[in-house]
């Protein structure tokens, strides 16, 4: 048996010595595809593992992302408020909430000619473009301006939106600088002809605190907030000019906001700005009637909102254009009311963030204040500038 093992041996060496292939036993083949396989098991306990790590890790890696959103939506709501104080260096004041120069009865409205609202001015945030480093969009807002200069009967939104010499200023987007990185990006434009406005572009995600009560908080001192309405008679707005014609005057009123003497509550306790939801949310699924996140109106939900309601309130935004039949959008909540007629109108800050939104002060600091804030003591107060009340953030 030696004898036979050892010639074997023999004949396996000199085969690989002249280059001939060696065969080998059944029991050695065996034996290296044994090493060189997973069974079944381990191959299905190796999936297993994998897709355990994969659901472990996918949430924090959601969350991290998220807290990157977050923190890009502070940043643009820090930079807007050193716009805000630039302004303010520059004019004494902040910019007004709004410029309104039309009837008594219209100064709480906010639609289109067709809907009776003729002579309107600008919003506060065009006027923060000279200070956010957007000299071109700025330029624009002048054209504009020039174009309609003899012409007290208009708003921006149905006047520069129809120029086209002017590239329709109002139908596109703004930017980055305007929208939140975890809101969806809008794809529709709100159009709505019975309101008397057409093909205005969606996508400001920050809006101008209104104060505690409706589209009227700025006529008294327990409501008003950081910004209001600037209601001026047209002689303030429209000057004669020579002959015939007429020249604009100072339609922008830029020194006529609230300035810092007027914060009887304090700048660091009350606030400027928070967030808002374009009516989007759904895909693009909404109709276009919907004002929500409009950056050329001072609509309530459009580019202004009232601490009235909580912050991502689960209730319904009582809004001057609307789709009331809404319902089963909940993160942000959606559903709301169409009113017209009144002053009764109110739009939360929401956000797509969990638990609260972003809020600028009106010093200019950035806080993230939780949706179950408590809404008499600490909410409403926040968002009043001149109700002398201590607020308590623990």
């Amino acid at each position: 048996m030696q004898n036979t093992l050892g010639l074997a041996s023999q004949s396996k060496r000199s085969q690989e010595r002249c280059g001939l292939p060696v065969k080998e036993s059944l029991g050695s083949r065996n034996e290296v595809a044994k090493r060189n396989a997973f069974t079944l098991v381990e191959l299905l306990v190796v999936i297993a593992i994998i897709g355990i790590l994969v659901g472990l890790l996918l949430p924090a890696v959601q969350s991290a992302r998220e807290a990157a959103r977050r923190m890009q939506c502070q940043n643009n709501m820090k930079q807007l408020g050193l716009a805000m104080h630039n302004h303010m260096a520059t004019h004494g004041a902040f910019p007004p909430g709004n410029v309104n120069y039309d009837e008594s009865g219209n100064r709480f409205k906010t639609g289109g000619w067709q809907h009776g609202q003729n002579e309107l001015g600008w919003t506060w945030l065009p006027m923060l473009f000279p200070f956010i480093e957007q000299p071109g969009l700025w330029q624009q807002v002048n054209i504009c301006e020039d174009d309609r200069a003899d012409d007290h009967t208009s708003n921006p939104c149905d006047h520069c939106e129809y120029m086209a010499s002017n590239n329709h200023f109002g139908r596109d987007q703004l930017g980055g600088f305007i929208s939140c990185p975890s809101a969806p990006a809008p794809v529709t434009q709100f159009t709505d002809g019975t309101y008397g406005l057409e093909s205005l572009a969606k996508g400001c995600n920050y809006a101008a605190s209104w104060g505690s009560g409706n589209m009227l908080s700025w006529e008294s001192s327990e409501t008003r907030g950081a910004f209001g309405t600037y209601y001026v008679h047209q002689d303030k707005i429209i000057k004669p000019g020579v002959g015939s014609t007429v020249a604009a005057g100072d339609r922008f009123q830029q020194r006529n906001g609230m300035k810092s003497r007027d914060f009887l509550d304090g700048l660091s306790n009350t606030i400027a700005l928070s967030e808002i939801v374009a009516s989007d949310v759904g895909g693009g699924s909404l109709p276009a009637t919907d004002i929500r996140g409009v950056w050329m109106s001072p609509a309530m939900g459009a580019s202004i909102f009232s601490t009235f309601l909580n912050p991502n309130a689960k209730e319904k935004d009582t809004l001057a254009a609307c789709d009331d039949t809404i319902t089963g959008i909940n993160q942000p909540y959606m559903e709301c009311l169409q009113v017209r007629d009144t002053a009764d109108v109110y739009a939360a800050s929401r956000s797509h963030h969990v638990g609260g939104v972003n809020t600028l002060m009106a010093d200019g600091s950035v806080r993230f204040v939780s949706e179950s804030v408590d809404n008499i003591s600490i909410w409403q107060p926040m968002g009043t500038a001149q109700n002398s009340e201590v607020i308590t953030i623990e």
